[in-house]
């Protein structure tokens, strides 16, 4: 059966290790293939003939409202400074299990601020070498638990669920615990990168500091395959 079309609500993308938030819009590799003239004096038919060529992974635009405090438009504006090649990574909606990887540096990155509109921002982003589309997805996790008194996970956990909150917490902090076997996965805690976690192993502890709540991000990963992304709220009670 044809699968149906899928809103872009959910995809993210990824210099490094941290997300860029706060985005309207996200681009994607554009790959063009060179052609190269291999037509001689004998060429069947009097046509022109031709092989490919080098491909052109093109560039892609980013924009959104610009946010001085998100660590991935930070870093942004600070791999346009450094001029250096990074890491990019965009993933799609889970139920479309389907992402980009590629390498890249930053060539523009503009701030625009107009009467009666939010403070924006957009970037260009020059791919270099070879982008990679998964069409696959991951398996995904098969388990998921937090520790932090008073805290309940809701909904109880499924592994076709991918959004979680964790509420009425009355300790200090929280751990996480993921199992997903044969999976690189990954914790981010507010859109930064904390720590990659063991199947089966807690995180470290995540702290609620000064806030009463935090957002935990999580994804499981397998070499070859579309990521898949796992958000819980973690909320203290007050």
């Amino acid at each position: 059966m044809t699968k149906r079309a899928v809103r872009s609500v959910g995809t993210v993308i990824r210099i490094g290790t941290n997300a860029i938030g706060d985005l309207s819009s996200i681009g994607s590799p554009s790959i063009t293939q060179e052609e190269i003239d291999v037509t001689t004096l004998d060429s069947e038919g009097g046509f022109r003939e031709f092989i490919a060529g080098f491909k052109d992974p093109g560039e892609l635009n980013i924009s959104g409202f610009f946010v001085p405090s998100d660590v991935g438009q930070v870093a942004v504006y600070e791999a346009l400074e450094s001029g250096e090649v990074q890491d990019f990574e965009i993933i799609y909606p889970p139920q479309l299990g389907a992402s980009w990887s590629f390498q890249g540096f930053v060539s523009s990155f503009t701030i625009t601020a107009e009467t009666e509109e939010a403070i924006g921002f957009e970037a260009t982003i020059r791919v270099s070498g070879k982008s990679t589309l998964n069409f696959s997805s991951s398996a995904g996790i098969s388990g998921l638990s937090l520790t932090g008194d008073g805290g309940i996970l809701s909904p109880a956990f499924d592994a076709g669920t991918n959004y979680y909150t964790f509420a009425g917490v009355t300790d200090d902090y929280v751990t996480v615990t993921v199992t997903a076997p044969n999976q690189t996965i990954k914790l981010y805690v507010d859109g930064k990168f904390q720590e990659n976690l063991t199947s089966g192993q807690a995180s470290s502890v995540i702290p609620f500091d000064t806030a009463s709540s935090r957002k935990l991000t999580i994804i499981a990963n397998e070499s070859g395959k579309a990521p898949v992304v796992y958000e819980v709220v973690v909320v203290k009670s007050v």
